[in-house]
């Protein structure tokens, strides 16, 4: 069996913020009407999208995977003396 691909919970929360988020932004300008409230309420989205980026970026790059361990854990166990 080979090591999975570094896919977390994290990552796709991130990749599906990145495909809500200019959604999200036309709905925030077609139901808003006010122009100066429209352009604070979509500030304060954007601040807060990129936050929640950034934070699951970094907790998606904190998951360690060691690529090919089951090839080195095998290749271990044959050459004991050379850990």
């Amino acid at each position: 069996m080979m090591t999975p691909l570094a896919i977390s919970n994290y990552l796709g929360l991130f990749l599906l913020l990145v495909l809500v988020y200019p959604f999200a932004m036309l709905a925030i300008n077609f139901v808003i009407y006010e122009q100066s409230r429209r352009n604070k309420i979509a500030i304060w989205f954007s601040v807060i999208c990129v936050l929640v980026a950034i934070l699951l970026l970094v907790l998606h790059m904190n998951i360690e995977i060691i690529y090919g361990k089951e090839l080195l854990d095998a290749w271990r166990l044959q050459n004991p003396q050379l850990k």
